[in-house]
């Protein structure tokens, strides 16, 4: 196993879950929100590994395929609003959590993201 066959693994792995959110939404499986949360969760943690392997070997950085450099920055801003959310909500700061989703619904350009973080306010709400 290496750094580039993870790297390849969780390409699919994200490109997989992004196509599972559209899916949900388009056949409204129920509970959507709560469907396309548990979706986005894993898609952060996916997100998460491809950083630190982007970090060894910034080679493997996404070029095209799964990501485009627009959804790779996406993704990487989805990524850091997201953390800071969690640990507010852990902390016990769910208004400052549901503040920092709104903020990122703002300024995201990806549809699913902001899907996903709309999810997240209603959650906390």
């Amino acid at each position: 196993m290496t750094l580039e066959s993870i790297h390849q693994l969780l390409r699919v792995a994200s490109h997989l879950l992004d196509q599972a959110a559209a899916e949900v939404h388009a056949t409204e499986l129920e509970p959507v929100q709560e469907n396309v949360e548990c979706i986005g969760r894993a898609l952060i943690e996916v997100i998460e590994v491809q950083r630190r392997i982007y970090e060894e070997q910034p080679e493997l950085a996404p070029r095209s395929l799964a990501a485009s450099p627009k959804e790779a920055d996406a993704s990487r801003l989805f990524t850091e609003f997201t953390m800071e959310a969690l640990a507010l909500e852990e902390a016990g700061k769910t208004d400052a959590a549901r503040e920092k989703y709104t903020a990122f619904i703002g300024i995201s350009a990806s549809h699913l993201h902001r899907e996903i973080a709309r999810a997240e306010i209603r959650r906390l709400s």
